[in-house]
């Protein structure tokens, strides 16, 4: 065995190996989900309507003026805006993440079935120098 047919399979190996990992994380990141934040728990009690009960003797709502109902005050719809495009953002991050995974393991793959083809040519060359 020639120096080059060992150097040939020690390729192919670590180029396996690699390629497999590569797989192996596509999977994982691609498995973790979406992340989603805590959820804030409150220590008051809300009714199963969700409208949390208001104390009329609380002055707390003195300098706030309400809003038709649908409504949403500006900061609110900034503040919910920038909350969806924080997780739009990690979404398209995790979906990047997972397609460098598997393009890493399609070129290793790649390049292990072109080391694969070449030993496959070295040795029809020398089936064919035998018969001449």
């Amino acid at each position: 065995m020639s120096v080059a047919d060992r150097l040939g399979r020690f390729a192919l190996l670590v180029l396996s190996g690699l390629s497999t990992l590569a797989l192996i994380g596509a999977l994982a990141t691609l498995s973790r989900g979406p992340v989603t934040p805590p959820v804030p728990t409150s220590s008051r009690a809300v009714p199963p309507d969700g409208i949390p009960p208001v104390d009329p003797r609380q002055d707390s709502f003195a300098g706030v003026e309400p809003t038709p109902m649908g409504k949403v005050s500006p900061d609110v719809a900034q503040a919910i805006a920038q909350r969806e495009s924080a997780a739009a953002d990690t979404r398209i991050a995790e979906s990047l993440e997972t397609l460098a995974y598997a393009m890493l393991a399609l070129a290793g793959f790649a390049a292990a079935a072109v080391l694969v083809l070449l030993r496959i040519t070295t040795l029809l060359a020398r089936i064919a120098e035998r018969e001449r």
